[in-house]
């Protein structure tokens, strides 16, 4: 190595290139395909992605063959992202809705396979429900974790709706034709309402919190016992929540957050 070069690890490099190119894949990737990648002869790239296997960055793609990266790397991204103040920004922007409506506000982060509850902004008397600060749902229960998940790029979503899909409660949503048509619904609406998925009767509506890229940053839900609401009072909630999330996104963009 020469005066001034900088020292590199050459088994490093390709480990992070072929997570690179699993990530950017749009299909599951062969062995013939990743060394072709890497310009390494097939046993070389079989070590190197039984790395990425035995660190949980990458898996087998079942009966089809190929290799396929994991949603540990969203992880990875969410924890890169942990260092915006999530919590304080989303505060600011959602007391003023917790205290109009007297009501409870929930904030969650992607963490994994798992939304998890970093904050709850409470108003008047608190309605005791499962998402307390520090608890963790699947990404497919529940508003918050809903909203999070069709937020997920497609082959991310895909990936989880192929593992297993355990139910709550009775109102759980488990069947993957319709977890897809709520993420559609999700991503035209703008919006996540949940009923009975979590605790039976307790209506939810959550919106994304998102950076100026479109990037999720996590979700906020406001909840409620489900006969307090009438249709008028779940659209009004919405419409604050949209512009709550709305301002959060603005602050963003102002430089407080994730460029």
């Amino acid at each position: 190595m020469s005066a001034g070069e900088t020292p590199l690890v050459q088994s490093a490099l390709r480990v992070l290139k072929a997570l690179e190119y699993l990530c950017q894949a749009t299909q599951p990737v062969s062995l013939a395909e990743l060394a072709a990648e890497l310009e390494v002869a097939q046993p070389t790239a079989y070590r190197i992605v039984n790395t990425l296997i035995a660190t949980g960055y990458a898996r087998v793609n079942g009966f089809h063959g190929g290799y396929v990266a994991t949603l540990k790397v969203t992880e990875l991204i969410s924890r890169v992202r942990s260092g915006f103040d999530l919590r304080g920004a989303a505060r600011t922007a959602f007391r003023p809705v917790a205290t109009h409506f007297g009501e409870t506000i929930t904030i969650a982060k992607a963490e994994g396979y798992e939304a998890i509850f970093v904050d709850k902004i409470q108003s008047g008397a608190s309605l005791v429900f499962y998402c307390d600060i520090g608890r963790r749902l699947p990404m497919h229960i529940g508003a918050a974790a809903r909203c999070i998940l069709a937020h997920l790029d497609d082959d991310e979503v895909e990936l989880y709706l192929g593992g297993e899909l355990a139910a709550r409660t009775v109102g759980t949503h488990t069947s993957p034709e319709v977890l897809r048509a709520l993420r559609s619904q999700t991503l035209e609406d703008g919006y996540v309402l949940s009923v009975d998925e979590v605790d039976i009767g307790v209506t939810a509506i959550a919106v994304p919190l998102v950076d100026p890229g479109g990037r999720i940053l996590g979700a906020a839900a406001i909840a409620n016992t489900s006969t307090a609401w009438t249709s008028e009072d779940r659209a009004a909630r919405v419409t604050m929540m949209k512009a709550a999330a709305a301002a959060m996104s603005e602050t963003v963009a102002g430089g407080q957050g994730p460029a």
